[in-house]
């Protein structure tokens, strides 16, 4: 075999020189230059029972969720009553008015406001079992039983006492001569607003006990 010559020696050192640090480099990119594995978000968690709603005020242990819509398929519909609450509308629970107050309350004070701030609220007086027409509007309230300390009890709903600690009174609410809303008003609880109307907000200001 001939010997290289000095020029072919020198041209094949020059191809390791260049390609011992190319190999080094493609090395480099392929085991350590990888891209780190992406970020998977948290998951998210389940909100704490009782989180939901809490722009508004909280019900009593023994206090009925808020009514449902006349004809509404859900009753309590936009409450925020815990699960498990006992419904008040559409529960097929009977009303009984205690002995200690029947005849202790003659009317209810009711307020009617115009949601975009227009007029001033109105509070009208009406007699219980009596029906009122909201002035400027085709809406009519009816008046029913007024309970001083609404509370569920077994299959009915009822007065703890003749206290006013938790007034409640039934209303039917129509427009036009349709029933839109049958359920209760609290007193308490003006913010959890079971009628809906795009103008008006109706709530229960107190009773009127009878002279």
């Amino acid at each position: 075999m001939t010997e290289a010559s000095p020029t072919t020696r020198r041209l094949i050192l020059f191809g390791v020189a260049v390609a011992v640090p190319l190999a080094a480099v493609a090395i480099y990119f392929a085991v350590f230059d990888q891209p780190p594995p992406p970020v998977q978000p948290p998951a998210p968690q389940a909100a704490p029972a009782g989180a939901a709603g809490t722009d508004q005020p909280s019900l009593p242990p023994d206090h009925p969720s808020i009514g449902a819509r006349a004809g509404s398929a859900q009753a309590g519909a936009g409450s925020s009553a815990p699960a498990g609450h006992p419904q008040v509308g559409g529960s097929g629970r009977s009303i009984r008015v205690p002995d200690e107050v029947k005849g202790k309350w003659q009317a209810v004070k009711l307020r009617v406001e115009e949601k975009s701030g227009g007029k001033p609220p109105q509070v009208f007086t009406v007699k219980l079992g009596r029906q009122m027409d909201i002035p400027g509007s085709k809406l009519q309230v009816r008046v029913g039983e007024f309970l001083p300390a609404l509370q569920v009890s077994g299959n009915e709903i009822t007065s703890a006492s003749n206290n006013p600690s938790n007034p409640a009174v039934m209303v039917t609410v129509s427009e036009g001569g349709k029933e839109t809303f049958k359920g209760w008003l609290f007193s308490k609880f003006p913010e959890m607003q079971p009628f809906e109307h795009p103008t008006y907000r109706i709530t229960l200001v107190e009773g009127v006990p009878a002279s």
